[in-house]
């Protein structure tokens, strides 16, 4: 399998600088431009997309139904492709987190804490989107699937071909697209 990734366009959240988490926020227009964009250049991409899954939150999902209007592809809407929550820090402006991002919060609170507030933890983040991801290898075999998701579910997708890596807290920006193709030898990555 080949796998697409691409994160959603953009929402006013996102333009705000504000944690989303499984807060359900449209895209705004400059999001909805985002994937016209994104739709038309997966038009001419090699070998063509086949199918697309998605988050059934809302600003996954419109970046979603745009590009499968362009493409003329099956959709299909996948919940362990939602962002991970986040809990009381879902609104919160991002300057007010320590270290300025989701990570350096967690790190700096530690995993209790974070989960005190109602988030939910890396690893079951990481569990379910490799699930996902498990599924979608056996069954899409030698096909083109692009996945339409969130920054942390982009994340866990980079671990899960790549490797686990902590040090890796960079968030995909809105409507970007990566490939990845077969993931290492042997097993997922251990978490």
């Amino acid at each position: 399998m080949i796998l697409l990734y691409l994160r959603h366009g953009q929402t006013d959240w996102n333009a705000q600088n504000r944690v989303q988490g499984r807060t359900d926020i449209p895209l705004n227009e400059t999001g909805r431009a985002q994937a016209r964009e994104r739709a038309a250049e997966l038009l001419s991409h090699r070998p063509p997309v086949e199918i697309i899954y998605a988050s059934p939150l809302l600003r996954a999902k419109e970046t979603a139904e745009i590009i499968r209007g362009a493409l003329g592809v099956p959709l299909r809407f996948d919940d362990r492709l939602m962002e991970q929550c986040f809990g009381k820090l879902e609104g919160v402006h991002r300057t007010q987190l320590i270290g300025g991002c989701i990570a350096g919060h967690h790190a700096a609170l530690g995993e209790a804490e974070f989960l005190r507030q109602g988030a939910e933890s890396l690893h079951a983040l990481y569990k379910r989107v490799g699930d996902c991801l498990d599924e979608l290898g056996e069954k899409y075999v030698g096909q083109t699937v692009l996945v339409v998701a969130h920054g942390g579910v982009g994340r866990m997708v980079h671990w899960y071909f790549h490797g686990h890596d902590e040090t890796d807290t960079a968030l995909h920006g809105n409507a970007v697209l990566r490939r990845y193709d077969e993931k290492l030898a042997g097993e997922r990555p251990v978490f």
